[in-house]
């Protein structure tokens, strides 16, 4: 049965890295799945596969999907696709040249479809426990956040940002002004036992079934690839003006 599965490998050990294994082990001949600090290019040498998923720390993401691309593998790669518009670029460049595809993993996609027009004003809420002092609540939390918004805000620049952290508190509050004059703010508290997600009235829940069906999908060719790399740089460059503007602000 596996011979009609399509042959995979999987680099990353940490608590999304086993989600993906073991949806992995479902639909796909998982050859290999190796922690960040093994060798990556020895496991490809030795196992013929189609399809590299990568699940390490945001920073190590341009290194290891350039070598993947380089091995002429297709990469499934956790969000973001690394934390530089430029070096995003140039890996989508490379699979463009090399006829690869590159998949960035997007699971919230699923709820954009739920929001049918931008309110004037729109909220979004999250908390959750964060151990961490520095929580990096952009590409893990706001990430997805900005995915749900995507349709609205490709069409509608960044005309303004209000900026206030409190960060003994781990309380996170950033408002942002679009040219047509729509707002939305976002108020993430990570200072929190309980764990809730919720954008004006939708209760968003991560659904791990989706991260199957979402993989699924890359591996049967169900996805339209040019458009998950356009919406991802998106958010990169996105994230990355907030960033800018809040590195300034503290």
């Amino acid at each position: 049965l596996n011979k009609m599965k399509t042959e995979v490998g999987l680099i990353g050990k940490g608590k999304w890295g086993s989600n993906i294994r073991s949806n992995l082990h479902k639909i796909a001949n998982l050859k290999f799945s190796i922690g960040k600090k093994d060798n990556l290019l020895s496991e490809i040498k030795k196992n013929n596969i189609k399809w590299i998923f990568i699940a390490t720390p945001n920073n190590t993401h341009y290194s290891i999907v350039k070598k993947c691309l380089q091995k002429d593998l297709n990469v499934f790669c956790e969000k973001p696709l690394c934390l530089s518009p430029n070096k995003a670029k140039t890996l989508i460049n490379i699979a463009k040249k090399k006829k690869l595809k590159i998949y960035v993993s997007d699971l919230y996609n699923f709820y954009s479809k739920k929001f049918k027009k931008l309110n004037s004003i729109n909220n979004v809420y999250r908390s959750k426990f964060v151990n961490q002092k520095n929580p990096e609540f952009f590409d893990r939390l706001m990430y997805h956040d900005i995915s749900i918004f995507y349709k609205f805000l490709r069409k509608n620049p960044l005309n303004n940002l209000i900026i206030k952290f409190d960060k003994k508190n781990k309380l996170y509050e950033i408002i942002i002004k679009l040219k047509k004059k729509q707002v939305i703010k976002f108020i993430y508290n990570l200072n929190s036992k309980k764990k809730v997600h919720i954008i004006n009235d939708l209760h968003i829940v991560s659904r791990r079934d989706l991260l199957k069906e979402m993989i699924y999908n890359v591996l049967h060719n169900k996805i339209n690839f040019k458009e998950n790399n356009i919406k991802s740089l998106f958010i990169i460059k996105f994230l990355n003006k907030i960033k800018k503007k809040t590195y300034y602000a503290n």
